[in-house]
């Protein structure tokens, strides 16, 4: 059998969630983890909402059931398979929804957990969106990508890799790996590590915004 592949675009429906005013000085413009959704996951910014920022909160466009059909449908931002296309279309989703809710004039922080963190990787480098703070957490680092290539775009701008010391995703030889990566990047990235599990801590952010 002779089977061709073909490929065509088409239009998809985004879902993301948002809080806050969109006068608000400090703009945050977060992707979940793998298996996780979005309004979920905003609700672990409710200090920063208190004190007055907006969060914007961005849902990965493959969803499927975690464990069964009777199960809560969760999201992925990609997998292997046809990871290119996958790539391109979540940089383009993610642009439009940046584009429309986050302010020029604000402090922009952008926060992506776990398999988000990797995705906003790619979104940055392939994208340049403007940022004034990055924090990849508990995230991987994409080997795929030439983070020197960042080396004038993100000066002035900071970087933060944080993560839980418990965190059963991150051994010592991936933590070992990823500090390799960074080192060999040339980039100043600040790394934070904490006793914790693979979730984000509210006392972290909190922390990381203080020594901002």
């Amino acid at each position: 059998m002779d089977i061709k592949e073909s490929k065509i675009e088409i239009a998809r429906t985004g879902v993301y969630y948002s809080v806050g005013e969109n006068t608000a000085h400090n703009q945050w413009f977060c992707l979940h983890g793998y298996a996780q959704v979005a309004d979920l996951m905003i609700n672990k910014f409710d200090k920063r909402v208190a004190d007055g920022d907006k969060v914007v909160s961005v849902e990965g466009p493959n969803r499927f059931y975690w464990k069964n059909i009777r199960s809560n449908p969760v999201s992925t931002w990609m997998t292997s398979r046809y990871r290119l296309d996958e790539i391109r279309d979540n940089n383009e989703y993610l642009n439009k929804v940046y584009q429309a809710e986050i302010s020029k004039e604000s402090t922009k922080v952008l926060l992506g957990f776990s398999q988000g963190g990797t995705t906003m990787w790619r979104w940055i480098h392939d994208q340049r969106p403007d940022f004034d703070l990055f924090i990849n957490y508990a995230g991987w680092i994409p080997e795929d990508i030439n983070l020197s290539e960042l080396a004038d775009y993100v000066k002035g701008r900071r970087l933060v890799f944080v993560f839980g010391t418990k965190d059963e995703y991150l051994s010592n030889d991936r933590i070992e790996m990823l500090e390799m990566i960074i080192d060999r990047s040339g980039l100043d990235i600040h790394i934070v590590k904490y006793k914790g599990n693979h979730s984000i801590d509210r006392d972290v952010i909190e922390s990381i915004l203080m020594n901002q």
